[in-house]
Order: structure tokens, then C-alpha cells, then sequence
């Protein structure tokens, strides 16, 4: 199943499989897949408390959320749900169109006392403040999100085979 269709919704259309949405079991693995891969891309790159263009992620980032989503309201062990909610939690991260990478550590200096105060570029602590407060509102709409799809693995039935 083509994986840019995972984002993709079949609201208002009962004929969405006919039209290459795949089954529930194909949307499941496909959810699964895209997990696995951001958690490969975590594993690889150290991202620290940085914050990322898009453009980074190895999928699109609603596709990434919805996979989150999928998988942990599937998932039965609490301790595993509480995992793929930390991992998914950090594509808050990634914000649209920043640019290059921004870091959040203290940023060392060559200049001489002689060069005078340093002066940042008021774009750059605009840009800085833009992806900042993008960051803080992903969260805040992730933590809801998973948190509602934990709740929906917290209560399903169990069916014994």
C-alpha cells in the first residue's frame, strides 16, 4: 500500500478501499511501517531538543502523526504504549519550513570584548520565536491526541481467541 495514502481519509466515502485505501489490516501494517521507519530516523540522527524543517522527516509529518495514532490505540502493553507516545511526541520538532536546523544549546562565541555587544539578527530571533511557539502548540496537540488514542487502547474489550 502506498504509504502517501495513510494521511488520507475516507470520511464521507464508503468506497475507500475500492480506491486504493487498502483494509484496516493494510492501514494497521502500513501504520506500523511508518512507525518503524521515524523510529530507525530517531535512532540515527541525534535530534536532542533541536528543532527540525520538515523536510527532515522521512515521511510527512501528518502521515507520521495519524501512523502514531493507529498504533497506539492498538496497542495492548501500557508500557509499550507509553513509548511510542514519548517517540511520537518528538515530531512537535519538526516545523514547516524553518530552514536549517535550530539548536536550543548556549552558543559559544570567538568574538573579542573589543568587537563590542553581540547583536543578534532580529529576523533570526524571529524565525527562533516562530518555530519556538509552533513547538509549544504541537505539543500541546499531540499530548491530546495520543493521549485519546492511549485511552482508546486503555479501553477496548479484550477478546480472548
Amino acid at each position: 500500500m502506498p504509504y502517501s495514502n495513510f494521511a488520507k481519509s475516507t470520511h464521507g466515502n464508503d468506497r475507500g478501499i475500492e480506491h486504493g485505501f487498502g483494509s484496516d489490516a493494510q492501514l494497521l501494517q502500513a501504520a506500523h511501517h511508518l512507525v518503524d521507519v521515524y523510529l530507525m530516523y530517531l535512532r540515527e540522527h541525534e535530534t536532542g531538543s533541536d528543532i527540525f524543517d520538515t523536510r527532515e522527516l522521512p515521511a510527512s509529518k501528518g502521515s507520521l502523526i495519524n501512523a502514531f495514532r493507529v498504533v497506539i490505540a492498538t496497542e495492548n502493553r501500557t508500557g509499550v504504549r507509553a513509548l511510542l507516545v514519548k517517540a511520537g511526541m518528538t515530531l512537535a520538532q519538526f516545523q514547516e519550513n524553518i530552514g536549517p536546523r535550530m539548536s536550543f544549546t548556549a552558543a559559544k562565541t570567538t568574538r573579542e570584548a573589543s568587537d563590542g555587544p553581540w547583536r543578534p539578527d532580529t529576523s533570526q530571533i524571529r524565525r527562533f520565536d516562530r518555530a519556538l511557539m509552533r513547538h509549544g502548540e504541537d505539543r500541546t496537540k499531540l499530548v491530546r491526541m495520543f493521549r485519546h488514542a492511549a485511552d482508546i487502547a486503555e479501553h477496548k474489550p479484550v477478546h480472548d481467541a
